[in-house]
């Protein structure tokens, strides 16, 4: 721990009275900042499930607490005064400094509870089980209204008696993050079974019925402005303006190799956004990868016996601050070596000898610098897949540029049962993400064409695959192709659904001015760079048509942003130059 000066001193009185007095008003409410359900299977339909709840110690001490279960072949009980496994203390201080938070008599500094409880019950087999809790509710935060109540569920699918257990989370802490600064988090998930996850940010809700009210401009979705989200990992990157409590609800739901949903868990989880002594330490992309078959920012594709290793340097803007690092690469992947060398920049060593057996896995890193009396954190994951790829017979699989988009074209030569394809993208041929969906005849002994049209490519490499679904829900892949769209590729926005546009084209530190109708200033900045392109907020104004000029060199552009657009609506601009 270093030394603090007396006007850094007065900087943390200053926050903790700020903390205090907007999370001591309303003792007369259980202070929940968090909740997850989870399982373990221990044979013969019998399971082990587990609640995790988040509590502020400023708040009333914890209750009785209740899981609803219900499947979908007309079972419902439920199991009251579940017993208290244990409770722990997940305070984001630094060790020396948790004898004086909340949890603790006369303590001062922000203090959080994590409580397990737990019950052995008997499921029988059925299509769906659903685990239920909610209690009435939670602290006060910045994107919900009021302080509506929290709710948990997870799911099960165990028909003809499958045994499973659900995901589980390796952070169990109420994360703690600096105002304008980057944020990188990862609530690092992994599952057991090694089952395929699916992370998705969904609503937060008050019970099983009702969802909770969000303050404009937030959603479940984007509960963050800003937000950028990794459906494979769960990764999250934002840079938070306005300090307070953010509500995030992060799903992940699991599914076997025959590609049919096991289930689902989800985690009401709060971030709490601050001023900060310092800054949060900052990971980097993985470097000095070798040994593997393919790579990207933060994956790795790995054949049977292959010996790899991976990098990620880590470096804080304090030169004194000493950055530590701890991952469960070594409790996941057996025989694999987790190093930490050197202190700012400090850099996180993973070396494994692949068992495609044991992949794929989702590998967590947490990070600190060691401030005092708040750590400032960070997290990442490294995802590890295997490098085989089922294979699809397919006629003439190719991809072309078109304008501002990637015209993909394919043919089957005879179909048995194919019900339909998924195209499928990637920046590093590691990590995919579905960007659409094409019907398949089904039943065919003659060529038949298809095709796809990828409206929103970046810059660079981009790879394709095809995802071939049959009637049953049996999937296989195409192998991988490629297309690299250069330097010359066209402005263009195009409208995500909510209240932004992505700016995608050859820009380089540009500028824009917003203006409505009648030729009014809106709005003028510079661009913030995100995954791709840049990204512009229309703040409400959604509802009119507004001109967009964007500065770029020696050049301009117009882009005119129509009213109530529709996702997926793409505008090019118009050269001004």
């Amino acid at each position: 721990m270093h030394s603090r000066r007396p006007s850094t001193l007065f900087r943390w009185t200053f926050v903790l009275l700020v903390w205090l007095s907007s999370s001591s008003g309303a003792v007369r409410a259980d202070h929940y900042a968090g909740a997850t359900i989870t399982y373990t299977c221990l044979g013969s339909n019998f399971y082990t499930v587990y609640l995790d709840l988040y509590l502020n110690c400023s708040g009333v001490p914890i209750t009785a607490q209740k899981i609803r279960f219900q499947n979908e072949c007309g079972v419902f009980f439920q199991q009251a005064n579940l017993p208290l496994l244990f409770s722990e203390e997940v305070s984001p201080t630094c060790a020396s400094q948790l004898a004086n938070t909340t949890c603790q008599p006369g303590g001062t500094l922000p203090g959080f509870k994590r409580y397990r409880f737990s019950t052995t019950v008997y499921l029988s087999p059925c299509n769906f089980w659903t685990m239920r809790w909610n209690i009435c509710c939670r602290n006060t935060t910045e994107n919900l209204l009021n302080t509506p109540g929290t709710y948990a569920a997870a799911t099960l699918n165990n028909s003809g008696g499958v045994c499973d257990n659900s995901p589980r989370f390796a952070d169990n802490g109420v994360p703690f993050l600096c105002v304008n600064a980057p944020v990188s988090y990862n609530p690092g998930v992994s599952d057991p079974n090694g089952n395929t996850m699916l992370f998705s940010l969904i609503s937060a809700q008050f019970d099983s019925v009702n969802s909770v009210v969000y303050r404009a401009g937030f959603s479940g979705t984007v509960p963050i402005p800003g937000l950028i989200f990794n459906s494979t990992t769960g990764q999250l990157n934002f840079v938070p303006t306005v300090s307070g409590n953010y509500v995030v609800v992060i799903q992940v739901t699991t599914y076997n190799s025959s590609n049919q949903e096991i289930g689902h868990v989800m985690r009401d989880l709060m971030f709490v956004v601050r001023p900060c002594d310092g800054s949060p330490p900052i990971p980097s992309p993985i470097t000095n990868v070798t040994g593997v078959a393919a790579s990207g920012t933060s994956s790795v594709a790995v054949c049977n016996g292959q010996s790899f290793c991976a990098d990620m340097v880590v470096t804080d803007a304090n030169a004194v601050s000493v950055i530590t690092m701890t991952s469960n690469v070594t409790a996941l992947l057996p025989g694999a070596t987790f190093q930490v060398l050197g202190t700012n920049p400090a850099t996180a060593r993973i070396c494994w000898t692949a068992n495609l057996a044991m992949l794929p896995a989702n590998i967590f890193i947490d990070i600190s610098d060691g401030a005092c009396p708040i750590e400032n954190t960070a997290s990442r994951s490294l995802f590890i897949g295997s490098c085989l790829l089922l294979p699809i017979e397919l006629v003439g699989f190719e991809t072309s540029v078109e304008g501002a988009g990637v015209l993909l074209k394919w043919s089957t030569a005879s179909e048995i049962d194919n019900d339909h394809f998924t195209v499928e993208r990637s920046s590093d041929a590691v990590l995919f993400d579905g960007i659409g969906r094409v019907a398949a005849i089904g039943q065919s002994n003659t060529l038949q064409h298809y095709s796809f049209k990828d409206m929103a490519p970046g810059r660079g490499i981009n790879y394709y695959r095809l995802r071939q679904t049959d009637t049953d829900g049996t999937t296989t892949f195409s192998s991988v192709i490629s297309v690299e769209i250069g330097a010359d590729l066209p402005l263009y926005a195009l409208f995500d659904g909510v209240e932004s546009w992505e700016i995608r084209g050859a820009l380089v530190q540009p500028t824009w001015l917003l203006t409505d109708g009648f030729g009014r200033k809106v709005e003028a900045a510079a661009f913030e760079p995100t995954d791709g392109g840049y990204r512009l907020y229309l703040g409400g104004r959604s509802s009119e048509t507004l001109l967009l000029t964007v500065w770029h060199q020696d050049a301009h552009h117009t882009i005119r942003l129509p009213a109530f657009p529709q996702a997926g609506d793409m505008v090019a601009a118009r050269s001004d130059q």
